[in-house]
């Protein structure tokens, strides 16, 4: 029995040239030889990414990750102090030095994706967090 080929629809975007030269350019190192699937797979992660976001009750693991400046003065306590105010919800750090100005944080955490964003909100606010990234897991019921 043949399997059944979903329904696609055509849609049309605009992107800036070098947008679309750079996503060509990457696709075509990832082994993409069509445009449209690299664009569905590129969605896909998209939403995996932020879908948790929408569900305030599901509960699961993240990884947060941090760039910082570690020369601001006093961020590296900051941090920690965030880390130890969670300390129920925190599993795991790393810290990486990555040159002589920044440090890589990451911060495994169990919980709820509420919790996880009141805990991404803290970070966030802090002067000189550069970059802050998380992917997060549901637990399967």
């Amino acid at each position: 029995m043949k399997e059944k080929r979903e329904e696609v629809k055509r849609i049309s975007i605009s992107l800036p040239p070098t947008l679309l030269n750079l996503f060509e350019e990457v696709s075509s190192s990832m082994g993409y030889t069509e445009r449209s699937r690299a664009i569905q797979e590129a969605m896909r992660n998209f939403i995996s990414e932020f879908q948790w976001t929408k569900e305030p009750k599901s509960s699961g693991s993240a990884v947060i990750l941090l760039i910082y400046n570690h020369e601001v003065g006093g961020l590296d306590e900051k941090i920690t102090d965030i880390q130890h105010k969670y300390r129920d919800l925190v599993s795991s750090t790393l810290h990486i030095h990555l040159d002589e100005t920044k440090c890589l944080a990451v911060i495994v955490v169990k919980c709820s994706s509420v919790e996880v964003k009141k805990i991404c909100g803290e970070f966030a606010s802090l002067r000189g967090i550069l970059q802050l990234k998380v992917d997060y897991f549901e637990h399967s019921v």
